[in-house]
């Protein structure tokens, strides 16, 4: 009988310390230092265009500069628009960062999900401190919301569809769902979607000749275009931007190449010519 006793009173003392470091764990979690809510007067969503560079040299930085605003990048590299497929190669647990699942999240109030990233996974070390700065925004108390997001879904060939759809598997139904999401918010705001820059594979084949098996570049900016339009969004056509700049500041001509680092990111000079675009419409 004494041998049956001690397993189960050290299987109850068990069960109560779980219980009790159950109950402590929801307490801390209920009453944790959250940052204080605040808005700001422009926070841009996008990916590594926009968060290739973490510095005085961002998009965001030099936006700022340029225009005397409040500005908050809030974009994390790698990330798409919709949720991709399983057997994409930037599935994973970046959907969480999606722009999709960012806007449910605001919209939920819960910030769980976009927490969920792996914290080894390179290029990501400043994810943890900016999932704070999202949870942290307010998007009642923000004049204008940026979303630069088109050409990772375009990358993991995320189906375009239609906006009659409210499937977040697919570029304008998960496009729809984020406007709808931010509106339901905050009516008032100002929503500005701008265009991908133009991108180069490292043979040199232009993105408007590619097609990983949704379509070519162009295809999906010209559905984010008419779907600005349809949703009543502004939108920031950059897609042609490297083009129309042609020379550097000595007056030398350049090609669209000579204003990124591989093709694809901007360099210090495409960062501000990004910039310098939204100041100037905005």
């Amino acid at each position: 009988m004494k041998k049956k006793i001690i397993p189960n009173l050290i299987y109850a003392v068990c069960a109560v310390i779980f219980e009790i470091t159950m109950v402590m764990t929801d307490v801390w979690y209920e009453n944790r230092n959250l940052p204080e809510k605040e808005g700001t007067s422009v926070v841009i969503f996008g990916d590594s265009v926009i968060a290739y560079a973490q510095d005085d040299t961002s998009v965001a930085s030099f936006l700022a500069r340029e225009t005397g605003l409040d500005v908050k990048d809030l974009s994390f590299g790698g990330t798409t628009m919709a949720y991709t497929a399983e057997d994409s190669t930037l599935a994973s647990d970046r959907n969480f960062l999606s722009m999709a699942s960012i806007a449910l999240a605001y919209s939920a109030g819960d910030f769980a999900l976009p927490r969920n990233h792996d914290t080894k996974a390179p290029a990501t070390e400043y994810f943890e401190e900016r999932e704070r700065e999202l949870e942290a925004l307010d998007l009642s108390k923000t004049d204008v919301v940026i979303i630069e997001h088109c050409l990772n879904d375009y990358h993991c060939a995320v189906p375009i569809g239609d906006l009659n759809s409210d499937s977040i598997y697919t570029y304008l139904g998960a496009l729809r769902t984020v406007v709808d999401k931010i509106r339901d918010i905050n009516p008032d705001i100002r929503i500005i979607l701008v265009s991908p820059t133009e991108k180069w594979m490292p043979d040199g084949v232009n993105a408007s000749e590619y097609d990983y098996g949704g379509g070519v570049l162009d295809d999906y900016v010209r559905a984010q275009r008419e779907a600005a339009e349809e949703l009543g969004v502004e939108y920031i056509y950059l897609y042609d931007l490297y083009d129309t700049a042609g020379y550097d500041y000595e007056g030398n001509p350049i090609s669209g190449t000579e204003y990124t680092v591989d093709g694809t990111h901007p360099n210090y000079y495409g960062r501000e010519l990004i910039a310098k675009a939204i100041a100037d419409y905005l």
